[in-house]
């Protein structure tokens, strides 16, 4: 799309970077919603090239900043996000002086960020084996050095390259009010090209790139947006009507809404949170969607009723918070923000919410411990270190498509196999 650039669209583009680093904390997408939502004039096809071009610049954010390396850091922190753009447009092969004019960047400043990019380039390499994984492909030194450490220089290349490309829009058909043929039959009325998702049974994956929350059905509840890997996770609980099910980190629902329909709209669905916010975004999804199975519960309650809950479930899903390194593609504003810490932090986080939730699961019930992570700590190694101090536990086999279970009966996806992003599953039983 960067061929049909003008100043209005990269002026455009530049006030949404501006804000996306200025909150770098706030999800990317919200923040691109919020800035169209105050521009009602941009059209369709102005929106689509503004955010594709934002969604690039972030995923190659960390190769731009390691390229520029001093004459970032001697900059204004203000005038980094222009600085940023420019050498990305500029390496994009975009007109120097448009650059330049849209940037308000003086076009000899222009030229000298070509030239830190180009020296970059022609000194890779010279790099140490992380550097030159981190910088070719945008992502942070330590990371890359974990993921060639945990699978090997030429899956990890794989990976991280996926890590770097554009996610596809995928949907999953509710089975509470249709399904996914009916699904795709009136997305093509609508001449929406849509394909059977290649693992969950409810999975659509759009052909091109739309503004899906504009489509009638989905109004009408006929899908939410979640993608194929994230869909599996409820797949391999296989959760039957008549059960309660807790669901410990909710959030604002969206595998919680998958529990529910394929629980048909029977049995319980507790959906939990510690945060109130995100929680309270379920409520209109629930709406839409049709469930009558589903109940919120803000964790001041959960700590009121906690007692008489203790050992009273069927089934308790736990998406653990986590370093979010398996949706770097869907989510690429999350490079702004990562970092070692970050996994260290929630390392403690995550082996205490296993603890604490475990305890609801009634003997011979099941916990599904997940999360979008890649790495292993987050992992197989919370999984086997809660089996090392929790009596009663043991391991179960996943049963979904042989390609995305590994033979330690773990569930992992990733998106140079799979095309979905990465997730990790791992199916306990109480005994």
């Amino acid at each position: 799309m960067i061929e049909r650039a003008n100043r209005f669209l990269l002026g455009h583009t530049m006030e949404l970077v501006a804000e996306i680093f200025a909150r770098p904390a706030t999800p990317a997408d919200l923040t691109i919603s919020r800035f169209f939502a105050a521009r009602r004039y941009l059209g369709s096809h102005d929106r689509g090239f503004i955010a594709d071009t934002t969604y690039a610049l972030l995923r190659d954010v960390i190769r731009l900043r390691m390229a520029l390396g001093e004459l970032l850091s001697s900059a204004h922190a203000d005038d980094q996000p222009y600085i940023l753009a420019a050498a990305f447009l500029v390496d994009r092969g975009l007109d120097r002086a448009l650059v330049a004019d849209a940037t308000e960047i003086p076009e000899r400043d222009v030229e000298r960020l070509g030239a830190a990019l180009a020296g970059a380039d022609a000194g890779l390499d010279a790099l140490e084996p992380d550097e030159r994984a981190a910088m070719r492909h945008s992502i942070p030194v330590w990371l890359a050095e974990r993921l060639r450490a945990q699978y090997g220089d030429e899956e990890a290349d794989a990976l991280m390259a996926a890590l770097k490309t554009q996610a596809p829009i995928v949907l999953r058909a509710n089975r509470l009010v249709t399904d996914r043929e009916r699904l795709v039959a009136a997305l093509e009325e609508l001449g929406i090209e849509a394909t059977p998702g290649a693992l969950s049974p409810d999975a659509v994956v759009l052909t091109r790139r739309i503004n899906a929350f504009t489509v009638p059905q989905f109004k009408q509840g006929w899908f939410e947006l979640q993608d194929e890997g994230s869909q599996l996770i409820s797949l391999a609980l296989d959760p039957h009507p008549n059960w309660r099910v807790f669901d410990a980190c909710a959030g604002a629902g969206g595998k919680t809404l998958h529990l529910a329909a394929i629980m048909k709209g029977r049995g319980e669905v507790i959906a939990h949170d510690i945060n109130d916010r995100r929680l309270a975004e379920l409520r209109p999804r629930l709406k839409r969607s049709g469930a009558q199975n589903v109940r919120i519960m803000d964790n001041a309650t959960y700590l009121e009723r906690r007692e008489s809950m203790l050992g009273e479930l069927n089934a308790v899903v736990i998406d653990a918070p986590c370093s979010g390194t398996g949706v770097l593609r869907r989510n690429p504003g999350v490079r702004l923000t990562i970092d070692e810490s970050t996994v260290e932090r929630l390392l403690p986080q995550q082996a205490e919410i296993l603890d604490e939730y475990s305890t609801l699961v009634r003997p011979g019930g099941l916990m599904l411990y997940a999360t979008c992570s890649l790495l292993r700590e987050e992992n197989d190694a919370q999984v086997e270190a809660f089996l090392e101090r929790a009596s009663g536990w043991e391991r179960v086999p996943i049963t979904l498509p042989a390609d995305v279970v590994d033979a330690d009966g773990y569930y992992r996806a990733f998106p140079h196999r799979h095309g979905t992003d990465g997730f990790f599953g791992a199916l306990l039983r109480r005994g």
